[in-house]
């Protein structure tokens, strides 16, 4: 069913993200995103190219929203592991925000042009190195010595947690959207507690 007519770009990405988290990338038509979106096939094409340009468009605001919130954590006053909890709990707020947008990153990935697909894996590296380097200022304050676990695991387990979270959170589950991050950061805050004091190095 055709939704409100979409009248700037980001609408269009809006109608589109609706689009492929139903009927899946491949499946979808450019057709369906016109219809969604309440403007005809002409008129789209006047602000994109085509259905693989949307998919980049909304791989490319996910990225904005993500950077946003580590830049939040990295960028605010306060102990490392307090900075961590502002970054899980943007994070928590902008999935919510943009779901569809954040499951189509993530299942449809393959599906990007070349250059979408080496933005997105380039900054995935830059935005992991930058949140491993927060964990281990965490650690560092958490045991001086250096003899718990590796910044760089812990930090990718938990980005993983974080990234997956469009495969199987349900917000009318037993944990509500207000309680989301609270308990995304009770994970981190005992994972992070656990990995000061784990086991040495070799």
């Amino acid at each position: 069913m055709a939704r409100g007519r979409a009248t700037d770009t980001s609408s269009l990405v809006a109608a589109a993200a609706e689009v492929f988290e139903r009927k899946g990338f491949r499946n979808a038509t450019i057709d369906d995103v016109a219809e969604a979106a309440g403007v005809s096939r002409a008129t789209l094409y006047k602000y994109v190219d085509g259905k693989q340009h949307l998919l980049d468009m909304i791989v490319a605001a996910v990225q904005d929203d993500m950077a946003a919130s580590l830049d939040v954590a990295l960028c605010s006053d306060g102990t490392p592991r307090e900075r961590l909890r502002r970054f899980v709990e943007a994070h928590a707020e902008a999935f919510l925000e943009n779901r569809a947008f954040y499951g189509i990153v993530y299942a449809e990935e393959k599906d990007l042009s070349e250059h979408g697909r080496r933005a997105f894996r380039t900054w995935a590296r830059s935005r992991t190195d930058d949140f491993t380097a927060l964990v281990e200022q965490d650690l560092i304050c958490s045991d001086p010595s250096g003899d718990g676990l590796d910044a760089a695991f812990v930090a990718n387990v938990i980005l993983s947690m974080l990234s997956s979270l469009h495969r199987w959170y349900e917000p009318d589950g037993a944990v509500g959207e207000q309680q989301l991050a609270g308990h995304l950061f009770l994970l981190v805050d005992g994972a992070l507690a656990g990995a000061a004091h784990g086991p040495r190095r070799a």
